[in-house]
């Protein structure tokens, strides 16, 4: 039975090493006169938010050699926890040479030249957002502060262009890479701006979407088609203040528009709106309106004394547990105040309505 369990681990193990590819990279480090010497550096993998490999410094060079599932995005980092990143790219069976001096050069496969092209478009337009930006400030300047409405539109417009040629770029890129990690790396870094319909459209066959990297924008996509107009609203169970669990269809889709307020004790731009929110909701609360509000404090103390303070007379749900509540994980909500208007049907009607939008909007409902 020994022999056979041994000659079973035999297998397991020599499949194992069948699945891994061997993997070699080169940092070579010219700034260590400048401060940046490390006695070691680390190989990262961004995946799995691990170090998998180290190197020491001999005469300025680290080289790293070993067997690894391929490819898979890595960096250089000059900690094992992956903080002070010095380059990231694509790791496969192709050498990686990674070279800090005035920049950083990364060389190796052809994946990795695409991934370094892109980067390049994409600091360039930084590089001439900076300039546009330098010139307007030594402009102003000579001009007492005010720059003229001719030179304010040039720079304006120049901006534009820049901020242009950098989304292209980066969409490019990834529409143009759909079959390797390139894209997964880049909306990992860029997806807020990318737009969700992009992103929605692009990862529907990509390759690589079940790679990790890609689960926080999974998350937010989810979160944005809950919240989109005409979705029906997403139900989700908290508790009061008493203890009492509600659900949000306790409210919503019977009959009457319904605004769910995401706020919190600490957040002062949420305490500073919330008088006019409370206006809104004597003046519409007769009319049927109601709204609901979604706490993401984590001290019951705190947010009980915010609520009377602020005279709030609506019903309050918090699972105290802030940013991780399951509401605001549902509706993606990474920034607060926010909210989300429901129809009499249950249906999304505006999300992120505030001040003097929600103001237009509850009077153009309740004309």
């Amino acid at each position: 039975m020994r022999s056979y369990i041994t000659v079973l681990a035999s297998l397991f193990c020599s499949l194992s090493l069948l699945a891994q590819s061997p993997y070699e990279v080169t940092f070579v480090n010219r700034q260590a006169a400048n401060g940046f010497n490390p006695e070691k550096v680390y190989l990262f993998s961004l995946a799995d938010k691990a170090a998998i490999d180290s190197a020491a410094c001999v005469d300025g060079v680290y080289t790293l050699k070993g067997r690894a599932e391929l490819p898979m995005l890595a960096s250089i980092c000059g900690t094992s926890t992956g903080y002070n990143v010095v380059a990231a790219f694509v790791l496969d069976d192709t050498p990686v040479r990674v070279t800090l001096d005035r920049g950083i050069m990364v060389e190796g496969s052809d994946v990795n030249a695409r991934m370094a092209a892109i980067t390049a478009a994409i600091n360039q337009g930084g590089v001439d957002q900076r300039r546009i930006q330098q010139e307007a400030t030594e402009l102003a300047e000579k001009h007492n502060g005010q720059l003229p409405d001719s030179v304010a539109l040039r720079l304006d417009k120049e901006w534009e262009e820049a901020s242009a040629r950098q989304m292209q770029a980066l969409r490019q890129g990834i529409l143009d890479n759909k079959d390797n990690l390139i894209p997964a790396y880049f909306i990992l870094n860029y997806d807020d701006v990318l737009g969700m319909d992009f992103l929605d459209s692009f990862l529907r066959d990509y390759p690589y979407r079940n790679n990790p990297l890609l689960a926080s924008t999974f998350r937010k996509l989810e979160g944005a088609k809950r919240k989109s107009v005409g979705a029906t609203f997403t139900d989700f169970a908290l508790p009061d203040m008493q203890g009492v669990e509600h659900k949000l269809s306790d409210y919503a889709g019977r009959g009457n528009y319904v605004l769910v307020d995401f706020w919190a004790s600490w957040c002062g731009p949420c305490r500073a709106e919330m008088p006019l929110v409370k206006s809104f909701y004597e003046k519409y609360h007769p009319k049927g309106f109601e709204i609901v509000g979604i706490s993401l404090d984590n001290n019951k103390d705190d947010w009980m004394k915010a609520v009377e303070q602020l005279g709030i007379a609506w019903p309050q749900l918090s699972d105290l547990k802030a940013w991780k509540s399951e509401a605001a994980r549902l509706y993606d909500v990474r920034a607060i105040p926010a909210t989300l208007l429901i129809g009499p049907d249950g249906k999304i009607v505006a999300s992120g309505l505030r001040g003097d939008a929600l103001r237009h909007k509850l009077a153009e409902i309740y004309k």
